[in-house]
């Protein structure tokens, strides 16, 4: 089984995006290229679950967010989340997903902080019944302390095709050290935050968050 080409992986990758960022799309690139993934969507929170309340209203992330991917093949901008309203839970959000694309394995992305929280979700077990998980690796992450989750680990990333849920694959991404509370910072400071976000919104950003 060949997992460079096929189609039968969908990835899927949520947050604030408050703003969005290089660092973001940087590491969901190396995500799609790592497996193949002929598409992740992305999907802007309408209320975070783990997070605090984001500063811009959830259409003008999801704006921005459909604007910086125009030209970007492969990443999608989703708004199902946005369109739920509510908290933004991920089960939730898989459940839809898997019913709009039933033929699909889901392949749920995650940074290594989260995946240490894992336990933490609305409905975890849940999560793994309905998709599989791509941690995002970087040094220094925290082993995970449940057994549950260290007896889904595995290496073998052909395991994604021949189930359609349950297991956790850990890969290696250029992670930058951008966050975007800093970016808001240095927004509200007027400093540029050129080569830090996507170009076409750099403009679309300044003057969002400098008020």
């Amino acid at each position: 089984m060949d997992i460079s080409v096929t189609d039968k992986l969908l990835g899927v990758f949520g947050g604030t995006f408050d703003p969005l960022h290089i660092g973001h799309l940087r590491t969901v690139l190396d995500v799609q290229q790592a497996l193949a993934l002929q598409q992740i969507r992305m999907l802007p929170n309408y209320i975070p679950a783990h997070r605090q309340k984001p500063v811009l209203e959830a259409q003008q992330r999801y704006f921005l967010l459909q604007k910086a991917l125009k030209e970007t093949p492969g990443l999608v901008a989703d708004d199902r989340e946005i369109r739920r309203q509510g908290i933004s839970y991920m089960v939730d959000t898989l459940a839809d997903l898997k019913q709009q694309f039933p033929q699909k394995h889901l392949c749920l992305i995650v940074g290594g902080d989260a995946y240490r929280d894992f336990c933490k979700w609305h409905q975890w077990q849940d999560i793994l019944q309905l998709a599989h998980l791509l941690v995002m690796k970087r040094a220094g992450l925290a082993n995970q302390q449940n057994k549950e989750l260290q007896q889904r680990v595995t290496t073998d990333k052909n395991r994604l095709l021949s189930v359609a849920a349950g297991n956790i694959v850990f890969l290696d991404v250029c992670q930058l050290e951008i966050s975007s509370t800093r970016i808001r910072e240095m927004i509200r400071q007027k400093q540029s935050v050129q080569f830090l976000v996507p170009e076409i919104i750099r403009s679309d950003l300044q003057t969002l968050y400098e008020g």
